[in-house]
């Protein structure tokens, strides 16, 4: 699998220098991509903070995208880049206070119109 680097919705290239590229999956828990590569690598001043790393997090699954957050300075001309799955972009985004009455449905019918 050869992961491929994007800038929004845009391919960058293909990463095809990556010396290793590992998904790390874990039941509510982290969701994860480390990949190195080297400095000399063509796609090297592209792998920037906020960039996205599609690929795949196992044989079976699809194409996963990946927000890098971390690319670490070079040692022995390889760089690690760590990225976290892109589901985690909502983490940060708190929930109001809600109360709700009713039957699921009226429940969830009411905030809907609320916010149209």
């Amino acid at each position: 699998m050869i992961p491929i680097l994007m800038q929004d919705d845009t391919t960058v290239g293909f990463l095809k220098e990556a010396m290793s590229c590992v998904v790390t999956e874990e039941r509510n828990g982290v969701f994860e991509l480390s990949l190195t590569y080297p400095v000399t690598g063509t796609l090297f001043d592209k792998l920037q903070i906020d960039r996205f790393v599609k690929a795949k997090p196992n044989d079976t699954a699809d194409l996963q995208l990946f927000r890098i957050y971390e690319v670490t300075k070079p040692m022995n001309g390889i760089v690690t880049v760590d990225a976290e799955h892109v589901s985690y972009a909502l983490s940060n985004f708190p929930v109001e206070d809600i109360r709700i009455t009713g039957t699921a449905t009226q429940a969830i019918e009411n905030r809907f119109q609320s916010h149209s």
